[in-house]
């Protein structure tokens, strides 16, 4: 699923479909709770690629222009909205056996931010700053 074009399109949405489609539509928790391995991306280029807005449009379900709630009822937490960027895509991947989670043994592919997510009001999620990004086992960026 895309969630950040829910964001990016959502009051759009309520003109072409209605509000009560609209409402619906990327219902990430609907699908988690149906069983459904839901990956999530940004679509680039159709919106940014940036993990964070994408979390928090899974979190919010707001509209982008103005902040309208949209679906609220499909709004999921920090752990599952992270869930779709790690070892949820990994099993996409076939990739679950080394990949996804952080455990001895698997890739050291993960970022350090400058402050804990957990507990952090969902709107300051995209402003969370990566201090240091590890892929394969290497520092490949750092603030």
């Amino acid at each position: 699923m895309n969630p950040a074009i829910k964001w990016t399109i959502s009051d759009l949405m309520d003109e072409v479909v209605g509000p009560e489609r609209s409402a619906y539509q990327w219902p990430v928790r609907s699908a988690l709770d149906a069983g459904v391995r839901v990956c999530a991306s940004s679509d680039a280029p159709i919106t940014e690629p940036d993990w964070r807005q994408v979390v928090a449009s899974m979190m919010l379900r707001e509209s982008k222009a103005s902040g309208r709630p949209s679906g609220p009822e499909q709004c999921v937490p920090l752990a599952d909205a992270l869930r779709t960027y790690t070892s949820t895509a990994a099993w996409q991947d076939f990739a679950d056996g080394w990949k996804g989670t952080i455990e001895p043994g698997r890739a050291a592919d993960l970022c350090v931010l400058d402050r804990p997510l957990l507990g952090l009001d969902p709107h300051e999620i995209t402003r969370v700053q990566v201090d240091l990004t590890v892929f394969d086992g290497r520092v490949v960026f750092e603030r």
